[in-house]
């Protein structure tokens, strides 16, 4: 049944829909709601808003070009940073409190400390300072500042504009946010359990790096404090530390012919897969180096004293044999600093990542005017293989020409190391697979000089552009790799396992143009062909080149060297140690030996004895000729190397080899 019109109820007011002279009121509240929320929520986003202008600058495009899950974990960690920042800002802007005064403490000290540092290690390395950076200090004070070089006017800058920026982020709040009593109380009640939290969200901090600064820091500097309160074991050995290089004094460089030297060093670069000895067919792995260094002057029996990067490039670069204390072998000039102190320049490029185990701290404080690590040439690096060889081979081009002469450097390639850089257009070793089973070792072994085929290539390219230079016509090349890479000639894979031939004979050459070394020196070098040669022997050779060995003030210096230049006629007769354990890259696989002649004594942790092989009448080392066969030699070792580190992996038998 209808009701009439009259049983009709009329609306209440309530129920009346709204005038137009209503909508006024309601957007008013709604400006006004929105003031109060601006009001303290754009002050508390400063912070974050710091992090997203600092990442737009410096990798904008990097993080726009991040797939959808690293997409995800990078603005995951945006509002991660909003929330830390947040809190810790809101309790830090009442002015009344002696505890917001405290947290404003916090908030100031964090914000420089952890945006100034990663700011600062972004503008000196391309990249943030992480996980990687941080566990291998083994000292908090100086993994809290990345170990910069604090005194740089670049990097105080970063340090002094976050300090600004915090500063003005305080004020800001404590005049706009001004929180009432009690939820100023609750966010002081917030604040231990977001500290903690931070230490707790996951981040993504291996290659893409898809965190934010502020979260990878928290989390490298959490992973160094777990480490040493050993509730971690990522980082068991000592890495590499800051160097604090002895000065030197001003020296006289009288080179017996004017020139510049150039250290061209290749990774894992074992020498039988190297056409040293110029060959016409050269079907070996380094067909490009070969064409185009036609008279070089080989070196058939260069070994490397390790067969691990970061020791290997310590015995080179100064001359220093690997058993010395952790405070010569980190204060001991660089052949850099010798030629600084002559006033040569110096230059260093390499497509190594030298954020792996710290070794950036190795070459931070060097005195050159050009260089370049892997992170500079692509910030997303492999951390094993670095970037691409080209890109180092491309950025040397770029800068040779900018080098006064005399100078110094080094070209340091990386991509041969494991887990290699291959292209299968340029494989013309078959079969060829990445498989390291035994029964494909011939087929990975293939794989293996397909790498070094391909690397090979950039280095021609580096060699060509510095002979076609002007600088060139005077530039002497040294060639060597840093050691090689085993491949089951005995029972190890890869490096650093052992000092057996395949890891460490590297060979090596010497390339210089007409008018650049004296008839005494060619002759002597032409004459090294076949002799017995270390890499210590190299760092004495490029001081000889540049005219350094008979300056008086180097006696101090040369006293702890062993080594002989090979430009003189002098060799190294006395023992040599080789070791994968020093105390500037303690050892993952911790193996001594040494070698006087052909003679070579080597032994692991868990053998008891040392091993001995005349390397030249048996040169797969099949034959061990026990500690009598090399006597003295087994002696001297043991006597080298009573300090080094000695763990013994569990399941073997402990043995004393400080004995």
């Amino acid at each position: 049944m209808t009701a009439s019109p009259a049983e009709i109820e009329p609306k209440s007011e309530t129920q009346t829909a709204p005038t137009a002279a209503d909508l006024p009121m309601r957007r008013s509240s709604l400006a006004r709601a929105l003031r109060v929320v601006a009001s303290w929520a754009i002050p508390l986003a400063l912070p974050t808003t710091w992090v997203l202008y600092g990442e737009l600058v410096r990798r904008g495009r990097h993080v726009a070009a991040l797939p959808l899950h690293y997409q995800k974990a990078f603005w995951g960690g945006i509002v991660q940073s909003f929330v830390f920042w947040g809190v810790l800002l809101y309790a830090a802007s009442r002015r009344d409190s002696w505890l917001s005064g405290l947290c404003a403490g916090l908030f100031l000290a964090l914000f420089v400390v952890i945006m100034g540092t990663e700011g600062a290690f972004f503008a000196v390395w391309n990249t943030y300072l992480g996980v990687h950076g941080q566990i291998h200090s083994k000292n908090v004070v100086q993994a809290m500042v990345g170990t910069l070089p604090l005194g740089r006017g670049l990097v105080m800058f970063h340090f002094a504009a976050a300090f600004a920026a915090a500063s003005i982020m305080l004020v800001t709040a404590r005049a706009a946010v001004r929180p009432g009593k009690w939820t100023h109380r609750f966010s002081l009640l917030l604040v231990p359990g977001v500290l903690y939290g931070v230490t707790l969200i996951p981040t993504s901090y291996q290659g893409y790096q898809a965190s934010p600064p502020d979260a990878l820091y928290i989390h490298g500097l959490k992973a160094l404090v777990d480490e040493l309160r050993d509730l971690t074991n990522e980082s068991p050995d000592l890495r590499v530390q800051r160097r604090r290089p002895q000065p030197v004094p001003k020296l006289t460089s009288k080179p017996e012919r004017e020139r510049n030297v150039l250290l061209i060093l290749q990774e894992s670069q074992r020498g039988d897969v190297v056409c040293i000895d110029p060959d016409r067919r050269c079907d070996k792995a380094t067909p490009y180096t070969n064409a185009v260094v036609p008279n070089r002057l080989p070196l058939l029996q260069l070994r490397s004293n390790a067969s691990t990067t970061a020791i290997s490039i310590s015995n080179i670069w100064s001359g220093v044999p690997p058993m010395e204390t952790r405070e010569l072998l980190h204060s001991v000039p660089l052949l850099w600093d010798y030629a600084h102190a002559a006033g040569w320049d110096g230059a260093y490029w390499t497509s190594q990542n030298l954020m792996f185990g710290n070794a950036r701290q190795y070459i931070q404080d060097l005195p050159i005017s050009r260089g370049c690590v892997a992170t500079h040439l692509d910030m997303m690096a492999d951390l094993d293989f670095g970037a691409y060889d080209e890109l180092v081979t491309e950025r040397v081009k770029e800068e040779w020409g900018d080098l006064k002469e005399p100078f110094f450097a080094v070209v340091h390639y990386s991509n041969v190391h494991y887990p290699y850089v291959y292209d299968e257009e340029m494989a013309p070793f078959l079969p060829s697979s990445m498989d390291k089973s035994a029964e494909q070792n011939a087929a990975f072994f293939n794989y293996y000089k397909n790498v070094v085929h391909r690397s090979d290539l950039a280095v021609a390219e580096l060699i060509r552009a510095v002979r076609e230079s002007e600088s060139g016509k005077r530039t002497v090349i040294l060639y060597t790799s840093d050691h090689g890479e085993s491949f089951r000639e005995h029972w190890q894979m890869g490096h650093t396992s052992a000092l057996f031939d395949e890891e460490v004979l590297v060979q090596g050459w010497v390339d210089a143009p007409p008018g650049t070394l004296s008839p005494e020196e060619e002759k002597t070098l032409r004459g090294a062909k076949n002799e017995l040669v270390w890499h210590l022997d190299l760092g004495p050779t490029i001081l000889d080149l540049m005219g350094l060995w008979d300056e008086p003030k180097m006696a101090p210096f040369k006293a702890r060297m062993i080594g002989h230049p090979i430009t003189r006629p002098e060799r190294t007769l006395e023992p040599v140690p080789m070791t994968n354990c020093t105390w500037v890259w303690e050892c993952s696989f911790r193996n001594w030996g040494m070698m006087q002649g052909s003679l070579k004594v080597e032994a692991r942790e868990w053998d008891g004895t040392y091993h001995c092989f005349d390397v030249l009448s048996d040169p797969d080392e099949q034959v061990d000729l026990g500690e009598r066969g090399c006597a003295p030699l087994p002696d001297v070792a043991r006597e080298f190397f009573p300090a080094m580190p000695n763990v013994t992996p569990p399941g073997r038998v402990p043995v004393d080899w400080g004995k």
